[in-house]
This record gives structure tokens, sequence and C-alpha cells, in this order.
């Protein structure tokens, strides 16, 4: 086990650690899980207390992911081998797989047993923190904050900053905020008639947006939207669709809406400090899914950290290992992503109607899901290519006949 040197002019400081790791959502909790349990003394920090969580997106994931976290039976809600997509007209196309493509788990489950993992492993969780300043001392991490009206501060030798969207924090570490934003709506409600994943494509709306309708119950689906605005009344707007409304069986009271990260931070580590998950933008700028890259830059922090703590060098030089093995892993697929984001935000409904109808006559859609190349988690490159194969058509001012996949 590491054992961290204190230097002497650090005063009234509640508690020493190895590492801090700011923010308890699943990459965070992952990430201390991990760290406590290469035996480093961490303190996990989140301002939630662990009875507000309460799910703030879909929570579809794919196999890799349900692999690498050996999620238990209960944290799954539903599998899907089958999606429906639907054009701005309501043409509708099937894309069906023999093999289970993506697995919806409780969230909010998922985020409190990880947080139990992190404290099982030997890491001290604190929860209701809210933190109001972080700073480098000395080559110590000093962070300040309050706890049910009473003020704390806590060291470290390095930090994990995993705490979401919090511009104020990422200006005090020295990481800077994700360079892009979608806002995301939330909410789960009643409806009938939705048996599988329906993705809604919405440029009518607002341009690039999209929406979707999972159901992960009898009777209970989950929607959302993706836009690059006011994503809380487009929800509101797409759910009083004719297609959408009749099938409610309540109409929801309030919609959650969050900013999310498709653009990662220029840079994503400083002097004994790494970002993960959103706070670094590491999230799929397609869909704004973010659980299976969180996870891999947890691992890539805890590798790059553990080794640095052994060598007692947290510098920014040492650190910026960190950079290139989580940007080697997942930055050519979030460029890809963006790409074809852009792309998508660019075209017209009637464009988008045509593209999907070229897919359903050309049995497109069935030859990306059959590919060898396609995963769940890493579509963008499969996407793309196809994506530029029926640009032209989706262009041109023929229609395509519509077609709905078998």
């Amino acid at each position: 086990m590491a054992v961290a040197v204190w230097p002497r002019n650090i005063c009234h400081v509640n508690h020493l650690y190895d590492i801090s790791v700011i923010g308890a959502g699943p990459s965070g909790s992952y990430a201390a899980f991990l760290l406590a349990t290469a035996g480093y003394r961490v303190l996990l920090i989140d301002r939630r207390r662990i009875e507000e969580i309460a799910p703030v997106c879909t929570g579809v994931v794919g196999r890799p992911y349900a692999v690498l976290m050996d999620l238990e039976p209960d944290l799954v809600l539903a599998e899907a081998k089958a999606a429906t997509v639907v054009s701005p007209s309501g043409s509708r196309l099937r894309v069906a797989s023999t093999d289970v493509q993506a697995y919806v788990l409780d969230r909010t489950l998922l985020e409190k047993r990880l947080r139990h993992k992190a404290a099982t492993a030997g890491a001290e969780v604190l929860d209701g923190v809210v933190i109001s300043r972080m700073v480098r001392e000395s080559d110590i991490w000093v962070i300040r904050g309050s706890r049910d009206g009473c003020r704390e501060m806590f060291a470290s030798r390095a930090v994990v900053l995993a705490a979401g969207v919090s511009p104020g924090l990422a200006r005090q570490s020295g990481v800077g905020s994700p360079r892009r934003y979608l806002v995301g709506g939330h909410v789960e409600v009643e409806m009938d008639d939705v048996p599988e994943t329906e993705v809604h494509l919405v440029p009518d709306l607002a341009p690039g947006a999209f929406a979707w309708l999972t159901p992960v119950g009898p009777y209970r689906v989950r929607v959302g939207v993706l836009s690059m605005r006011a994503a809380m009344h487009l929800t509101e707007r797409f759910l009083d669709r004719p297609d959408v409304s009749r099938r409610l069986r309540s109409h929801p009271v309030l919609v959650a809406q969050r900013p999310i990260p498709v653009a990662p931070s220029r840079w994503t580590c400083s002097h004994g400090l790494v970002s993960i998950g959103d706070a670094a933008g590491q999230v799929k700028p397609t869909s704004g899914g973010g659980l299976y890259f969180g996870a891999l830059a947890a691992q890539a922090a805890t590798e790059v950290l553990g080794e640095a703590l052994s060598k007692d060098d947290l510098s920014l030089n040492s650190l910026a290992s960190y950079e290139r093995l989580w940007r080697s892993a997942i930055g050519r697929e979030l460029h890809r992503g963006a790409l074809l984001r852009s792309l998508y935000t660019r075209m017209s409904p009637g464009q988008v109607d045509r593209l999907i109808g070229w897919a359903g006559r050309t049995r497109l859609a069935d030859r990306i899901l059959g590919s060898t190349s396609f995963s769940f988690d890493r579509h963008s490159g499969t996407f793309f290519s196809a994506l530029l194969q029926s640009l032209p058509a989706a262009l041109s001012g023929a229609t395509p006949p519509r077609v709905e996949a078998e």
C-alpha cells in the first residue's frame, strides 16, 4: 500500500488520503473501487445523498459494459435485440438481430450498487458534501466544502474529478470543461404498445434532435430527447405527437433536463489530477451515452495514478500518459461520432425521410447490424461509412419507396 508523506504546513485538515474521487456517479464510484482495491486510501465524495439518487438517463449499455462491470441480473430491466427507427414523416424501419445488442439498466440501483462496492473495497464514502473550493498546495490537493452545515476540509495526494458537468471545479482543477454540449431530456411514463425500443428522428422539432422510447417493464417506458437546446420543451412536444400521445396512459408532470458533453476537454489531466466520464467529455456524441467510456477512462486513470503514486511523481508530465491512454482507447470513436452528429444536424426532415427510405429499400440497416465491425458501443465508424454511401440518395430529389424491414 502506498504511504503518503504530508507537508507540515497543511493544517486543520479533517482527513488525509492518497486519492480523493469527486463525484460518486458510475464512473467515479468505479474508479474509487479500482483504486481502493489496489490498496490506496480513497475518499469518494458526492453532493447527493444516496437516497437522492434519481435516474438521469435511459441507462442503455452494450455487452462490453455488462461484461466489464460483471453486472448482477437484478440490474438489468430489459434486453434489446431489435429497435424501430421512425422518420420525421412517420415511416418505420425495424432492425432486428438474433443476438442481444443492448441492456437497459436500473440506473438508480446501478449507482447505489457501485457506491457500495467502492465502500466494500475500502473507500471512505461521504455524501451530502458541497465542495466550495479545491486548490493545489505544496503538492497536495486541499478540498474545502460543507456537510450538514459544518465546514469540511480534505487533503489528498491526487484527485480524480468525476463530478459530471461542473465548470467551477473544472476551472479550479486546471483541466477545463468539455468543449461542446447537447441537452438531454428524460422522463419515465406509462404507455401502451411499445414492445421494443423506438428511435424517433425529429429534425422537424429541432436540427439534429432525436428521441427514443425504451420499454423497461409492463407499461413502463423511458422517454428521452437529445438536442442542442430546450430538451425539456422538446420532450413535451414529442410526447404531444399523435403517434406518441395516443399511447400515453398519463402525461408526465415533470421532465428532467441536463447538459450532456459531446466533445472532450482539450486536456484531461493536471498536476496530481485527472478527469473522467462526463467531467472530461468522454461521452458518445451520437447518443449521449457515457457509461462504458467512463468505465474505460476509470481503468486508465487507475493505471496511470497507481504508477505515479508508486514513483511519488504526480507531476503533469507523469500523468500525461493518462491522456494518451484513454484517447487511444476511445478517441477515434469520439471523433467519428462527432462527424456523424454534425452531418445529421445539417440534414433537413425531408433528407432524413429519404435516407430512412433508402436504408429500408436496400436493407442497409440490416447489413450494418449484421456487420462484424458493428458494436453498440463502437458504432460510429460503421454508421459513418453507411451514411456516406446513402447520402447522395438522401440529398437527391428522388424519393425511394417506403419499405419496412421484416
